[in-house]
């Protein structure tokens, strides 16, 4: 025994936590195995269900405290709301084609892509497309 304290004193803290948590669900393990011993006793002295029923379910509860890592429910993860986006597209299109229109409604209607006989006469239209004159 005194070799056995010796290496105890030797583990870090961490070993210590660990092998107490070893001793702990071994002795719940045996204290879940006598349990389904009980259950497998009454079972063969013909006892009633329920009495076989309760040691079982002791040894279950038993043995899910020993490992709770293992039967741990872990909650689902939330779904993901996407939210979709409106699509603009259609809009922006549609502005863009009335900002084109009325530019263009604005030449034709103001500017001089519009009557020209209104705006220019003969004349000046006669020097504006004239070749320039060469000088000697």
């Amino acid at each position: 025994m005194g070799s056995r304290h010796t290496e105890m004193m030797t583990m870090t803290p961490t070993e210590l936590e660990r092998h107490a948590d070893f001793l702990k669900r071994a002795r719940i393990l045996k204290e879940a195995s006598e349990y389904y011993l009980q259950a497998a006793a009454s079972v063969e002295a013909g006892e009633s269900e329920d009495i076989a029923y309760r040691h079982a379910k002791t040894a279950k509860e038993s043995i899910e405290e020993a490992f709770i890592e293992v039967f741990q429910v872990h909650k689902p993860a939330p779904r993901l709301i996407i939210k979709e986006e409106q699509d603009h597209r259609v809009m922006k299109i549609v502005a863009l084609a009335i900002v084109v229109l009325g530019v263009l409604y604005c030449f034709v209607a103001f500017g001089p892509t519009g009557n020209l006989s209104t705006t220019w006469v003969q004349d000046d239209f006669q020097k504006n497309v004239a070749y320039p004159k060469q000088t000697k």
